[in-house]
């Protein structure tokens, strides 16, 4: 066709398409990887930079070791693999190369191809298989000096051999090993290696196009993709089986195994239908199962992608594989289906922004740090595609691949599914030895394989009705680990008591200030009172008597007057301020108060009493009034404290107290022999067990005035006088008293508040149990006791399993039961439940819910707003209360967490932590501290086992902690641990501060004496990966070479300047210091004015 016949524009359009393709392949040259010149230090790529400052971090740990190992049976030619593994080495730079750094900046420097090298060739025995490759696998590489490979050959017998591999992950990715396994099959099988053509581009290439890369605009698109995307998010609260260590050694461990077929044909079959990726499949069920265990619908999981999104990096061997953040939104409760699309959008959206790397976008991001994991995804999920599979093969001989145990890890856990070549999915799991248990990672397997089973079966069901457990799981920690019901005895409580008066008349019931009062007569006495209290003021059942009077004999005696004529006693505090003893007399319709004349002047005018010291009850008949009362009648009512600040009182029936009564008497074996402390204030509810599980058992009560039972010398003299069998007093309290005296002493049973294994190790011994006991009062006193083995525990005891006719659920929000291992909150059920909050029916509609694993209608659960969890023993794990789980700068903190490392350092008796400033952005953490210890001995104590937001910025030492009148902490008495601090910077005080301040104001960009003494380095502004710059500078300025992590653990300008001088006078020896101490000490004033003056 002439031009004249064609349309002028089609012209133009073709013209015009002509120009675009030539513009792009301008781009596309320009834009090529190309050979750059090797001038010995080159740069290294970003994937290497990260990893190579990750190396640092952890130095003297082969975390970051990749391992290979096979049994080679057949006639192995040994000359060929050896001159196959020098083929591989001479065409591959990456393995030729080493690193070394300059001010913290590292470099890479190519090494020439070997001129000669043989395997090392080692013998063995079939015994030390293991130990010779633990060997290999567990050496560290010297990156600076040498390869970053270890081949090795252990010699078994001309037959049989053991082929070891191992790089550093900084030359290695997926990708590379299937190379690797590739051209060592063929160099094998024809040594020539013809076909394996000289490559002419290499990782230091890829590097230098890298660094020009990050220069244009795409990148700057991708941060602000990936900022846009990651806005808001909170790091994986996933609680392992221990807490995380501020520095961890990177101990890990490998779980391999493999789905069932039919499993993994059925999510092929689901992948296809969707057309979604199998990572994507999977992804959503593992995001399901991590929700199930943590909580939140905002689960952010990282994912490695190749990062060879150039064809020319495809031959090269090296590290190019990027880690990414794929974030999953599971709130609203979605359709596993509708969520499985969801999260193949969010996969490929990600891919598409893999070439950002993974610590540029983390320095560029500046996430929250907590030393010891990894920053913005601690835990991986990703799918290893079947060609991406090393197949290790040599020609004639029999390859049995081994699984060497790394024993490291990278990140908490990395879940990864193999694309297996016969169609099977198999499931290789890297985890952090140090955070779970290997049993914990089966589990997680098992929950898995669940999730996924059942959405496949429905997968137009909503997350929350796929079921996690399997049956066996799911009635195990319902029923299996709930006791057996037990007959329960339907008689009352004052009747309990009664038949142990016919019993034996003249027993001591109760022994005070070296008094006795028999069952006789506080029995007489008691009857007495409860005429009057019919007779006069017409108590009846539901009546409210209030009962406001000292310890001593009064105690038991009122508390069964009321009893008997019918009506719930309401303990009353003579140490409560008027207000509140107001409140509480109005709030229950007290028809009377029991009390004396000292206290009578406390009760309000308008509310009658009667007085127990007056002859009020003479001439009344001893023995009790005729009244009808049901095992549904309300006992007694305590207040407590509610989260609204409203005291609510809880009405605990008949029912609920004789259960625990005869509960405890036989877990304790309590006998008439028995003297067991009245410890606790009356008004609480551990009064009721040192009352009446005593005086229903037949012993004898033992009490003491209020001030000689909370000075440790007098309470300790009274438990050894009086040769106390049992105890039920506060840790706080059971922490200052010595064992040692108290051979009597049978049982200790603690369950106030939470505690370290020091309290447990000093007092459990053969011979005296030492119980941990947990119970609400609205679940009456104790519900669930664990029995310490009286041998020393490491960890905090757990606190067991519920007690006869109580059942303890674990549930999540949705009310499900939660698997072993992972948190819940506590539910309890059964005998023990209270009736319900007195005159609070919507409040007790909402904490006393219908039961729905009763096996009876009708019955109710407690919800006690407290985190437990099932262990693999089934014994309850208490967490916390969930008001006592803060968040600080945005990271949950654990305050009983803190005070348990607190207290298992040398010289500490006792402490409490605290939260100053909650809330703000300055929030920080104090401790309170009862003991002999030097405070930076217990900051590097703590160091080492909490991460470094979990370490308190200040501390106080105290003679003893304010206690409230129940025998807790008083928080609201504890000083200000910081009583005349001001706003402004802190001056610096010393040359080595001072020099410090220059090296981070440079680092950091800051102005010129911006910084103070108190100034965090990671507050300014630092990131972890100019930790290492710093350490450099440092080094170059003070001659000392300090380990990265101090900066993590002393994080303040002062504190790591005092590294710094430690670190140089530990460098000169004890000697040279003291020289130079005494040089310094004979100095005149002016001559140190001088020489000051001439160093400045």
């Amino acid at each position: 066709m002439s031009t004249e016949e064609r349309n002028v524009g089609d012209i133009k359009r073709e013209l015009l398409e002509r120009k675009v393709r030539q513009r792009v392949a301008e781009k596309a040259e320009r834009e090529k990887i190309v050979p750059v010149q090797r001038t010995g230090k080159m740069a290294i790529a970003e994937q290497q930079r990260f990893l190579w400052f990750l190396h640092q971090m952890v130095a003297g740990a082969p975390v970051y070791n990749v391992p290979f190992a096979m049994r080679l049976r057949g006639p192995l030619d040994v000359d060929a693999l050896s001159q196959a593994l020098r083929g591989i080495v001479t065409r591959h730079e990456s393995l030729r190369t080493r690193f070394g750094d300059e001010h913290g900046v590292p470099f890479q420097t190519v090494d020439p191809p070997p001129e000669t090298w043989d395997l090392p060739v080692t013998d063995g025995t079939e015994a030390g298989i293991q130990d010779w490759i633990d060997g290999q696998v567990r050496e560290e590489f010297d990156l600076r000096n040498h390869p970053p490979y270890r081949f090795g050959l252990l010699r078994l017998g001309p037959d049989d051999h053991v082929l070891s591999i191992v790089w550093h992950h900084i030359v290695i990715d997926g990708w590379s090993s299937r190379q690797f396994a590739e051209e060592l099959t063929a160099r094998y099988a024809d040594p020539s290696g013809s076909q394996f053509p000289e490559l002419t581009l290499h990782p230091a290439d890829f590097a230098a196009w890298q660094r020009l890369w990050l220069l244009s605009e795409e990148p700057a698109k991708q941060i602000e993709s990936w900022r846009t995307a990651l806005e808001g998010m909170e790091p994986l609260e996933w609680r392992g089986d221990r807490e995380r260590p501020s520095a961890p050694t990177g101990a890990g461990r490998i779980y391999e195994g493999r789905l069932p077929d039919d499993l993994a044909r059925g999510i092929r079959d689901l992948a296809q239908a969707e057309n979604v990726s199998l990572l994507a499949l999977t992804m959503t069920a593992y995001q399901i199962v991590i929700n199930r265990y943590t909580g939140q619908d905002d689960i952010a999981l990282g994912s490695v992608f190749s990062g060879r999104t150039r064809s020319e990096t495809e031959p090269m061997m090296g590290f190019f594989a990027n880690t990414v953040a794929v974030r999953g939104n599971l709130a609203g409760n979605p359709v596993f289906r509708d969520l499985v699309h969801v999260t193949n959008d969010t996969v490929l959206d990600a891919m598409a922004r893999q070439d950002m790397p993974f610590g540029r976008m983390i320095e560029e991001l500046s996430p929250e740090r907590v030393p010891g994991r990894n920053p913005l995804v601690a835990h991986l999920f990703t799918l290893l595609p079947e060609p991406m599979i090393a197949r290790w093969e040599l020609q004639g001989v029999d390859v049995e691949m081994l699984t060497p145990q790394p024993e490291t890890t990278r990140f908490d856990l990395t879940f990864q599914i193999n694309d297996l070549p016969d169609g099977g999915l198999g499931v290789w799991i890297e985890y952090s030895s140090e955070l779970f248990d290997h049993e914990r990672v089966e589990g997680l397997v098992e929950h898995f394989t669940t999730v996924m089973a059942d959405a496949l079966s429905r997968p137009a069901a909503r997350i929350d009705e796929l079921d996690i457990m399997s049956n066996e799981e799911y009635l195990r920690v319902l029923t299996a680990w709930n006791p057996e019901p037990r007959e329960r005895d339907e008689r009352l409580l004052h009747e309990l008591f009664a038949a142990r008066v016919a019993e034996a008349p003249d027993a001591v019931a109760m022994r005070f200030a070296g008094d006795d009062l028999t069952y006789r007569q506080l029995d007489e006495r008691s009857s007495r009172l409860a005429h009057a209290l019919v007779d006069e003021f017409k108590v009846t059942p539901g009546t409210v008597v209030g009962v406001l009077v000292e310890r001593g004999f009064d105690l038991p005696a009122a508390e069964l007057g009321v009893l008997k004529a019918g009506g719930a006693w309401l303990p009353l505090d003579p140490q409560y301020p008027p207000d509140r003893l107001a409140y509480q007399l109005g709030d229950a319709e007290v028809a009377v108060v029991v009390t004396t004349s000292d206290l009578a002047d406390k009760v309000p005018s308008e509310v009658p009493r009667i007085l127990l010291d007056t002859d009020a009850l003479d001439g009344r008949t001893g023995t009790p009034p005729s009244v009808t009362v049901s095992h549904e009648d309300t006992a007694y009512v305590i207040y407590t404290s509610g989260s609204t600040g409203t005291p609510k009182g809880v009405m605990v029936p008949h029912r609920a107290v004789v259960n625990f009564c005869t509960a405890f008497q036989r877990m304790f074996q309590v006998t008439p022999d028995d003297r067991i402390l009245q410890f606790s204030n009356p008004a609480f509810d551990v009064s009721v067990s040192d009352v009446f599980s005593t005086l229903t058992a037949g012993g004898t009560i033992v009490g003491a005035p209020r001030a000689e039972l909370l000075d440790p010398e007098s309470l300790q003299d009274l438990l050894a006088r009086e040769r106390v069998t049992m105890v039920d007093i506060p840790p706080a309290v059971l922490g200052l008293l010595d064992p040692s005296s108290l051979d009597d002493l049978r049982v200790c049973f603690i369950g106030m508040e939470p505690f370290g294994p020091e309290l447990v190790n000093k007092w459990s011994k053969p011979g005296r149990e030492f119980h941990n006991g947990y119970g609400p009062t609205e679940v009456t006193v104790t519900c669930v006791d664990y029995l310490c083995p009286p041998e020393p525990i490491e960890g905090t005891p757990p606190i067991g399993r519920a007690m006869d006719n109580q059942r303890a659920y674990v549930l999540d929000k949705g009310l499900r039961p939660v698997p072993v291992g992972v948190p819940g909150e506590l539910y309890m059920a059964g005998a023990g439940l209270a009736v319900g909050y007195l005159g609070r029916p919507d409040q007790t509609a909402e904490k006393f819910r219908p039961d729905p694993f009763a096996t009876r209608p009708g019955e109710r659960m407690y919800a006690t707003g407290d985190l437990a969890r099932w262990n693999a023993d089934g014994q309850l794990e208490f967490l916390g209360r969930a008001d006592r789980q803060v968040k600080l700068r945005g990271l949950r903190v654990e305050l009983g967490e803190i005070e348990h490392a607190i207290e298992g350092f040398e010289g500490v008796r006792q402490c409490v932590v605290t939260v100053r400033d909650q809330g703000t952005p300055s929030a920080w953490l104090a401790a309170y501290v009862v003991g002999d210890f030097e405070q930076d001995a217990l900051r590097e104590h703590l160091t080492g086992r909490l991460p470094m937001h979990m370490v308190p910025t200040d501390y106080v030492q105290l003679d003893q902690l304010p206690l409230t009148s129940a025998g807790k902490i008083d928080h609201r008495k504890l000083p200000d641990p910081r009583p005349e601090s001001g706003a402004g910077k802190v001056e610096l005080s010393t040359d080595t501060e001072r020099r410090i301040a220059e090296i981070w104001t440079g680092l950091l960009g800051l102005e010129p004496g911006s910084v103070g003494a108190q100034d965090n380095f990671f507050v300014l502004g630092g990131n972890s990966l100019q930790v290492t710059q710093m350490i450099s500078r440092v080094r170059d300025a003070f001659q000392v070479t300090l380990d990265p992590r101090r900066l993590f653990s002393y994080p303040l300008l002062s504190q790591f300047s005092a590294q710094v001088d430690d670190a140089q006078r530990a460098l000169l020896g004890d000697d040279e210091v003291a020289k130079l101490e005494a040089q310094v000490a004979d100095l005149s004033e002016e001559e140190l004015d001088r020489l000051l003056k001439e160093q400045n």
